[in-house]
């Protein structure tokens, strides 16, 4: 009988879990919830990809990333897993043909979005199979349920029209207490076990400028620095303003929004991950999932809504293990603007006491964050603090401590 090693070993190359994992797939294989909270890059996907090839029936993978479900699958077949996707981008034949191979049991891993699981068709097939784990990945986003995608509020309705509840694991690179509670309650999860991975990039060196004049520092800035690097942006509007400024100055550079079609993130993803293009300008919409080590800084062109979100950005820079500089330029201007995102958040499905809790919560987070920019403390140790992980302070890898 194989081991959770032997499966490490023949399927992905390692000797060694890290005790983290070791800790996540064992709670799993004892048939318990599971969260398990692990910095970005520190390879989540075997967390759940071993327990799925130890036990009988099909992991489902809940995921936001519908435009990354080809590249995690095509990973996967790389190493021999049989896994497949079923999204909205496909066409009903290839749909069918999927659906045929579930049937036939010769899917272990599939990988699904949270509105799949309203499908009537979809729902009548899965629930004739044995599933045997359904994971939540990058599950921070099921909170997007407060907002703007309501229909993962109904995933439990899912979970209990099964005629057996399957152990559930949930994966984040970023949580606080509260959030984690809120997944808890989402998900009813059954005193699940937790399992919490440092937060805290150590090849990262954070870099906090307040800039009344972003665009001048961001042009000092990649004067200075010609390797790969990534520029966010909160709105639309901003990513497009320089993605074409920097373009006729020249630069190399890309742009990635959710306002752009799949085939055009596909390709502007492609040409940036061969190095084709080493600098790309972007909001949100571009990084979960994605997996390109040799990024050597993100700059947040306007301050981040959150701590969660600094972290998870500034977290793409180099996944090698190299050194890294994660850089904010931060004006006061920023907090209005996030402002305006937290007052006008909607939600027909929530009672006006319950959508207040929710821009309540979404100010606090903004607060922390605007501490964070205004600190003159060590940034690794507020952000160590933040996720409550402890940390010494004096890291000499942040612009505060260098002073």
């Amino acid at each position: 009988m194989q081991t959770k090693n032997d499966i490490l070993k023949s399927y992905f190359g390692f000797s060694n879990l890290k005790p983290e994992q070791g800790l996540i797939i064992d709670s799993v294989l004892e048939g318990n919830d599971t969260i398990g909270l692990l910095p970005t890059g520190f390879g989540k996907s075997i967390c759940f990809s071993i327990p799925s090839l130890l036990l009988d029936g099909i992991t489902l993978v809940i995921t936001p990333l519908i435009a990354l479900m080809a590249d995690q699958v095509n990973n996967l077949k790389k190493k021999f897993i049989k896994a497949e996707y079923i999204n909205s981008l496909q066409t009903d034949i290839e749909k069918n043909i999927i659906y045929e191979r579930i049937k036939n049991g010769k899917v272990k891993i599939l990988f699904i979005a949270g509105e799949r699981l309203l499908v009537p068709k979809f729902i009548n097939i899965i629930k004739n199979l044995k599933i045997s784990l359904i994971v939540f990945d990058e599950a921070h986003t099921l909170l997007w349920s407060e907002d703007f995608r309501l229909a993962l509020a109904r995933i439990p309705e899912f979970i209990n029209s099964l005629s057996y509840r399957p152990p559930l694991l949930v994966l984040t690179a970023t949580a606080t207490t509260i959030t984690v509670n809120k997944i808890k309650q989402l998900l009813n999860l059954n005193n699940p076990k937790i399992v919490i991975g440092n937060p805290d990039r150590l090849n990262i060196f954070y870099r906090i400028i307040k800039a009344s004049n972003k665009e001048t520092k961001l042009l000092s800035y990649l004067s200075k620095h010609k390797e790969k690097g990534l520029i966010y942006t909160l709105t639309i509007k901003t990513a497009e303003y320089l993605y074409y400024e920097l373009k006729e100055l020249g630069y190399n550079v890309g742009l990635y929004h959710g306002g752009l079609d799949s085939e055009e993130k596909k390709l502007v993803q492609e040409k940036y991950t061969k190095g084709e293009i080493n600098l790309m300008v972007a909001t949100n919409a571009f990084g979960m999932g994605i997996d390109i080590p040799d990024i050597r800084f993100v700059i947040e062109y306007d301050m981040p809504s959150s701590i969660e979100d600094f972290v998870q950005q500034t977290g793409r820079g180099s996944r090698d293990g190299k050194l890294a500089e994660g850089v904010l330029l931060f004006d006061t201007k920023d907090i209005g603007t996030n402002e305006f995102f937290i007052d006008h958040i909607k939600n027909d499905n929530l009672s006006h006491h319950e959508l207040s809790q929710v821009k309540l919560d979404r100010y606090k987070k903004l607060d922390k964050m605007i501490e964070l920019c205004l600190t003159r403390k060590c940034i690794h140790q507020m952000i160590s603090i933040y996720f409550n992980h402890p940390h010494g302070g004096k890291c000499m890898m942040c612009s505060n401590c260098k002073k």
